[in-house]
């Protein structure tokens, strides 16, 4: 039996555990902060939960082994819900920057931990921006304190059951982030045919160099002129991830 201040340490160990969880994979502005900001981040709402007099199920010091990794799998699965409220422009990004000739020149995330083209990295900034003015972040650390009521600590035993939802949700993002690109899209693939019919027409000339200058003065207009599109997307996924 764990009883007196061993059990409230383990009670707010796993608290820590499951909102770290949710900070590490949730893309707002605190993935960018030093690990150790962030960690005294999650221990700060642990704080708050633990204070709340948050349900608990650990009984015995076996149980808290077990809980260790469910409940990072708990959090884990919050903070991809909230990615996926980010995931459909970085898939249009990704999508629109081979065709328009900037697809070579890449950046690092360091959230990822891989590459990523400067216009993705530009999209996600502005997604990023308007789900802070929606309110996501709220939403996030709100849901992760609510959790605790709906899922008590050491409760989850089966985290494989939302493994459905997650896969559901994914799906939408990217058909989002493929529907979002596909007007730039168009309008590139005409640009292509039409400057093809031009190098046939004019073989000496250099159509190299021209077509890149107006594949990418035309892609930037259309894609400015889908900003709108792309604010309403943005703030669709931000439904999803509050309705979940």
């Amino acid at each position: 039996m764990i009883d007196g201040p061993s059990r409230e340490a383990a009670l707010f160990a796993l608290e820590t555990t499951r909102i770290g969880g949710m900070l590490m994979t949730a893309p707002l502005p605190w993935s960018l902060a030093p690990v150790r900001i962030r960690a005294g981040f999650a221990m700060l709402i642990a704080f708050l939960v633990h204070a709340a007099g948050a349900p608990s199920r650990v009984t015995s010091p076996w149980q808290l082994a077990a809980a260790v990794p469910f409940e990072l799998l708990t959090g884990v699965a919050m903070g991809v819900v909230v990615r996926l409220a980010i995931l459909p422009v970085e898939v249009a990004g990704e999508t629109i920057a081979p065709m328009m000739g900037i697809g070579t020149a890449s950046l690092f995330d360091h959230h990822m931990m891989q590459p990523e083209t400067a216009l993705t990295r530009l999209l996600r900034l502005g997604a990023v921006l308007i789900a802070l003015a929606a309110g996501l972040h709220r939403i996030a650390i709100g849901s992760v304190i609510a959790s605790f009521r709906v899922l008590p600590v050491a409760s989850v035993t089966n985290p494989s059951l939302s493994v459905p939802a997650l896969v559901r949700m994914t799906g939408d993002s990217l058909a989002q982030g493929v529907q979002f690109a596909m007007p730039v899209l168009a309008v590139l693939v005409l640009i292509q045919v039409a400057l093809a019919f031009v190098s046939r027409a004019a073989p000496a000339m250099q159509i190299f160099s021209i077509g890149f200058a107006v594949t990418l003065v035309v892609g930037s207009i259309t894609l400015v002129l889908g900003l709108p599109d792309f604010g309403r997307s943005v703030l669709e996924a931000i439904g999803r991830v509050e309705r979940s």
